[in-house]
């Protein structure tokens, strides 16, 4: 029997079209020979849903589009799905299987789908075999039916990097204790800060994978399941981290864009090693034709990076304006000197940061004025060790409809342009050589803010993602005035990772911490 796996691409909410797509795939699978193919969790409606789940109307249009489905999708082969029912007021999920025109239910689950929802499994007869069918985006076993000849799993899961993966463990444990092949297919591309991965799998027995789908990528995973029990297909290679992290940034650009219909995408190149990673992303995930550069040079702006900017560019082949913001600087400041030397009744603060956040949101009115003119979407460049620090100016660079690398530090960002380079150089080495710089006064450097980023990423993910407090920090090694100073820095930017734009989820990190915290037990 030859079962294909789809890795089907959603459009949260676009019923429409992820029927047609489904009915698409099926009509080819049909014409290939193929006995049943499976969709992911969600294929019809999409993941996450949010509140749109809820809606009366909602509901109405997926139970009509399910009806539609079952008229029209080829009655030869056995098609199964998984999505939201709206099954008049009752709101729940389940896998259903459409074959002979016909629909049936093969599993249900209660309330709101999550990718994280406990398996809910049923059976179906397929091809002389019993196949349990399990619906979760989750890696929780929950109980999965007994004395099956094959289990096949639909998930919605999103892409983590942290090796949160199911054939790392869940499913290898399942097939070993089940006794049976198991099947995964899963949801692929990007739905706002989500990127699923894909990549299908079919093990055997023993938890060997068999068979396996590209990461990332639409497509299909077509297996042969023996009479005894073994499963075959063709397996993709599987990519390292940085590979890995590189296509999950690229695949949510891409759909991200192109989903919420923008023409294409605009980055602000400031000759930087964020910029020139935005920009490379956005050229692999959209093509030249869809990316506009623009260079904001100020005062402060070296000659290296300028050129390295316009370099970049080049590189890519794409348009780059270059437009100086030293008269709209100038013209902003000499408008609020007379304000500034009135007041009386307030203290000024030390420092330069009036100076230095001018520059940043004077770019940002012009990036946001580009898209306004355009329709392109800024693509914000602030990484997760500016985000996490609060090394970043509110309204300026964090300006942006999408933030794609705000969960990548900045170690990482350095890894992926290494990485990108390999395939084809098209960041400028000097870029990458040199120091990191916010280049908002002369002779700045990161480090003058900051600790080293080598130091630095490694205690952020310690006490953002692992929820270590100071002391295991301090404990393992980390000078306590440095432990205190990154938690500080960390608790004191929540105001500004709330306003900030959405991103690429690329971890599980712990909830919205008060923006009004007086807890100082960390």
């Amino acid at each position: 029997m030859k079962i294909r796996l789809v890795q089907f691409n959603s459009w949260a909410g676009a019923l429409g079209r992820n029927a047609e797509g489904i009915v698409a795939a099926a009509r080819d699978a049909a014409a290939a020979g193929v006995d049943a193919v499976f969709f992911p969790a969600q294929a019809l409606c999409g993941q996450p849903l949010g509140q749109l789940v809820v809606r009366k109307e909602f509901k109405a249009a997926i139970d009509a589009e399910l009806e539609r489905l079952a008229a029209t999708l080829p009655p030869e082969i056995t098609v199964v799905l998984g999505t939201t029912m709206g099954n008049g007021l009752e709101l729940s999920g389940g896998a259903l299987a459409f074959r002979g025109g016909k629909m049936e239910i093969v599993c249900r689950m209660r309330g709101l789908m999550s990718p994280y929802d406990m398996p809910q499994s049923g059976t179906m007869e397929l091809g002389g075999l019993r196949v349990g069918v399990c619906i979760s985006g989750g890696d929780r076993s929950g109980k999965l039916p007994e004395g099956c000849d094959l289990l096949v799993r639909l998930g919605a899961r999103p892409w983590l990097r942290r090796g949160e993966r199911y054939d790392g463990g869940e499913l290898r444990e399942t097939a070993r204790t089940a006794g049976v092949p198991v099947l995964y297919v899963n949801q692929t591309g990007g739905q706002d800060e989500c990127v699923f991965g894909g990549e299908a799998l079919a093990l055997d027995r023993k938890g060997n994978v068999r068979a396996r789908a590209p990461l990332f990528g639409e497509g299909t995973l077509d297996v042969e399941v023996g009479p005894r029990g073994g499963v075959s297909g063709p397996i993709a290679p599987e990519p390292d981290e940085v590979e890995s992290i590189y296509g999950a940034l690229r695949t949510g650009i891409r759909d991200y864009t192109l989903k919420n219909h923008f023409p294409g995408a605009l980055v602000a190149l400031s000759g930087g090693i964020d910029s020139a990673l935005v920009a490379a992303l956005a050229v692999d995930a959209l093509g030249p034709e869809r990316v506009m550069g623009v260079t904001l040079p100020s005062t402060v702006t070296s000659s290296e990076t300028l050129e390295d900017a316009l370099d970049l560019a080049r590189r890519l082949g794409i348009p780059c304006l270059k437009i100086p913001i030293a008269p709209a600087v100038e013209a902003i400041t000499g408008m609020l000197d007379p304000a500034f030397a009135s007041v009386d009744w307030a203290k000024p603060l030390p420092g330069t940061l009036v100076e230095e956040n001018l520059q940043a949101r004077v770019r940002g009115v012009v990036t946001m004025a580009l898209s306004n003119r355009y329709g392109h979407l800024v693509l914000a460049t602030g990484n997760k060790s500016e985000s996490y620090t609060g090394y970043a100016t509110l309204y300026g660079d964090m300006c942006g409809g999408y933030a794609p690398i705000k969960e990548v530090p900045k170690t990482m960002v350095f890894a992926l342009a290494r990485w990108r380079n390999r395939q084809g150089e098209v960041i400028p080495p000097s870029t990458i050589a040199r120091p990191p710089s916010a280049e908002l006064r002369p002779g700045q450097k990161d480090t003058d803010s900051l600790p080293p980023y080598e130091v630095l990423d490694p205690i952020l993910d310690r006490f953002v993602e692992d929820a270590e407090s100071v002391a295991d920090l301090v404990a393992s090694g980390v000078p306590e005035d440095t432990a205190h100073r990154v938690a500080r820095l960390a608790l004191r930017s929540e105001y500004k990772r709330r306003q900030s734009a959405p991103g690429v989820a690329l971890t599980l990190t712990f909830p919205h911490l008060p923006l009004t915290n007086g807890f100082d037990g960390w």
